[in-house]
């Protein structure tokens, strides 16, 4: 398995990461705080970019 698949498999488990702490947060505790789904939602982000641009450098 290459690296960049091994990125998109991380990146769509902390989309699900990402979706239950918003969802939780939103439930509990609406308008109050900092909602901690930002921190996986930019790495999930992150992940994707980087997968993207390993998959696409070879293929331009």
């Amino acid at each position: 398995m290459e690296i960049h698949q091994k990125l998109t498999i991380a990146g769509v488990i902390l989309l699900v990461i990402t979706f239950l702490i918003n969802y939780y947060h939103q439930e509990v505790h609406p308008g109050i705080g900092f909602n901690y789904a930002y921190v996986p939602g930019v790495l999930m982000l992150a992940a994707f970019s980087i997968s993207f641009i390993l998959f696409t450098k070879d293929r331009l």
